[in-house]
């Protein structure tokens, strides 16, 4: 005997591997049935898509939040090497006084005795370079504030290259200044931000062949660290030999340099400028050879 069939017997079931619900076959009074049956896969695929963006961001804030820390690992590494190299100076500095000042002294008192006068004079020197050397670990051990104030990068390129051009003749390198960028301002400590720019050029100049070149110039970036004003680039380059793939992570390191002689802050000194700021400072090699390096601060 035939069974007569129901209006569930129409009804498609569920797809496991989809979570969808496949429509039944169309019957005059399934329309209601079918529409419910779609408003059910539209939610589907909208949960669907909002579950794998959200997934996309908890990996986007895990890592940014890595980062943080990292970060936050190495400020505090810093400071807690910045206080030790700072106690170490002050305790060189006076004995160091002392001793360039009894120096200067004896070279005078030897004016008739030419061989011993050099002597001294040789001393001086190693005095001055070692009080360079504390410089620069009181300025990098140093959290003093910036006084932004606004200035145009044409002021601090001017600055930069006063200084900087007896060195680049000494060794024979052009020096090449973008002067269409002088009407941008910045909002800046103008002797902070000279000084950092001032010594990316000179390590510029260190590495740059006899008859090579040094370039200054900048463009615009994204927003600063803070999330606040927009960054204007300073970027220095040298046709140099570049920087080993294996140093790039390490250049702004405190105390590390590859050169024979120097103490390896300068660039944690721009580093820690630019930190200040609430900028960036970051290496690389330029594709046709040599090193850049770019200097981030937040337009006025």
């Amino acid at each position: 005997m035939a069974t007569a069939t129901t209006s569930c017997d129409a009804v498609a079931g569920i797809d496991p591997a989809e979570g969808r619900v496949s429509a039944p076959a169309v019957q005059p009074d399934s329309a209601e049935l079918i529409e419910i049956i779609h408003k059910y896969n539209e939610a589907t695929e909208h949960l669907k898509r909002s579950h794998e963006q959200l997934s996309l961001e908890v990996c986007r804030l895990r890592k940014a939040l890595h980062a943080k820390n990292q970060e936050l690992q190495r400020r505090e590494q810093l400071a807690v090497l910045g206080e030790m190299a700072a106690g170490v100076a002050h305790e060189v500095r006076n004995p160091l006084g002392g001793i360039g000042i009894y120096a200067s002294l004896l070279e005078r008192d030897l004016q008739d005795r030419p061989k011993e006068r050099d002597l001294c004079r040789k001393i001086g020197e190693g005095v001055r370079s070692l009080e360079a050397v504390v410089g620069d670990i009181l300025t990098f051990a140093g959290h003093a504030a910036p006084s932004p104030v606004e200035v145009s990068v044409g002021d601090i390129f001017e600055q930069v290259r006063s200084q900087a051009e007896p060195t680049a003749a000494a060794r024979a390198v052009a020096l090449e200044v973008d002067d269409k960028l002088a009407a941008v301002v910045l909002c800046c400590d103008a002797h902070q931000v000279i000084r950092a720019l001032s010594n990316l050029v000179f390590n510029a100049l260190d590495v740059a062949p006899s008859g090579g070149h040094v370039w200054v110039s900048g463009h615009r970036g994204r927003e600063s660290a803070g999330g606040g004003s927009k960054l204007f680039y300073l970027r220095v380059e040298d046709d140099g030999p570049g920087i080993a793939r294996d140093l790039l992570q390490r250049v702004f390191t405190p105390f590390f340099t590859t050169k024979h002689k120097g103490t390896g802050l300068g660039l944690a000194i721009v580093h820690r400028i630019a930190e200040s700021h609430q900028g960036v400072a970051r290496a690389g090699n330029r594709a046709e050879g040599g090193a850049v390096f770019e200097l981030g601060i937040p337009l006025a």
